[in-house]
């Protein structure tokens, strides 16, 4: 039995179907459909968006969007840097996140050692004590009086004053301690993740030491920032008055940073000692932070940073975001490449591999 041909009606659906197929297809194929706004964006972010058409440029989790929600005015290019941010997070992405001297300064505790090496150990804070976890410490060989701080901590949120170790809660401390190792930048940290470091007195009769932070480029200090503290009782910088100064002139630009209270603090005493200080620890670097402190008679490192502020100070008025950051001369990739392998010559590819 022959099979049964289709008949005309078949056929002409058939092609209609074909036809209307081909036709979506190559309209679906031309049409642009607008890009999907990053969720839960809040409304300022999502008219700078618009104005600027940067939805596929943002995804979430990113340092970009981290800015806008901080209170960001601009969105970031760390591609063709020209802002103060901008000029941090191209650095850090370019040449500290490929190179090993970051296992040097980035980890607390390591970074003692490199600084004795730079300047010499007068100039360390002085360690009490070093521990893979919280539960190790051994506080019996603890003065009364003591800081406690994780070896990747940021912002001075990882830290614990002790000022009457006789009151403090221990196992409380402890639980606290191992929260503070939970988090991101901690991840790479394999050892020695609690340092205890001794309690700095104010000399000049104020109930906390002031911070004093100075950018520079290469052995060059470009300009500083004050971090200054009513009480003491924390090492938070949110909780702390905050204005930049020019170097060596020491006059405060007018600058205020977001959900801090400027402050107007003196030149520190021992001010030209610092600055030689800085240009020494800074001189191989093309952008770092060195922040110092002015104790008595002497003059400390408190720690060394690449990512300050992790490229996310929002600074008022927006010009001076753009003005600090024509004061930072920007490498270029080539530039940075060499720096690289020099590093990985001079403390191997992976550095100490364990931090």
């Amino acid at each position: 039995m022959s099979k049964k041909e289709p008949c005309a009606c078949s056929k002409i659906k058939c092609l209609a179907t074909v036809i209307v197929s081909v036709a979506a297809g190559f309209a679906l194929s031309h049409f642009v459909f607008p890009p999907a706004v990053p969720p839960k964006i809040p409304p300022r972010i999502e008219n700078l968006f618009k104005t600027h058409g940067l939805f596929q440029r943002c995804k979430p989790d990113t340092r970009e969007l981290a800015f806008l929600e901080k209170g960001g005015e601009y969105f970031a290019d760390y591609e063709n840097p020209r802002t103060f941010n901008d000029k941090i997070a191209y650095i850090l992405h370019n040449y500290y996140q490929k190179s090993p001297i970051t296992l040097h300064i980035g980890n607390k505790y390591l970074a003692k050692k490199y600084v004795a090496q730079a300047v010499g150990e007068e100039y360390v804070v002085k360690l009490l004590g070093v521990w893979d976890n919280p539960s190790d410490i051994k506080w019996d060989d603890l003065p009364n009086q003591f800081v406690l701080k994780t070896a990747r901590g940021h912002f001075g949120k990882q830290v614990i004053v002790v000022k009457d170790k006789s009151k403090t809660d221990i196992a409380a401390t402890i639980k606290q301690l191992e929260e503070f190792c939970k988090i991101a930048g901690m991840a790479s940290v394999k050892s020695n993740r609690i340092i205890a470091e001794e309690y700095l007195e104010p000399s000049d009769g104020t109930k906390a030491v002031t911070d004093y932070k100075f950018f520079c480029s290469y052995g060059r200090v470009l300009f500083a920032y004050c971090l200054s503290d009513s009480d003491g009782t924390t090492c938070d910088v949110d909780t702390k008055s905050f204005s930049f100064y020019s170097v060596p002139d020491w006059k405060r630009f007018p600058i205020t940073v977001a959900n801090h209270e400027p402050n107007l603090i003196p030149p520190p005493k021992h001010f030209n000692r610092m600055i030689a200080l800085a240009e020494k620890l800074s001189k191989p670097f093309p952008l770092i932070r060195i922040d110092l402190y002015d104790v008595g008679d002497r003059v400390l490192v408190g720690e060394l940073t690449e990512d300050s502020g992790g490229a996310k100070n929002v600074l008022s008025p927006l010009i001076w975001d753009f003005k600090l950051g024509e004061m930072i001369d920007v490498p270029t990739l080539e530039e940075l490449n060499k720096l690289i392998e020099n590093d990985k010559k001079k403390y191997g590819e992976e550095g100490i591999g364990n931090w």
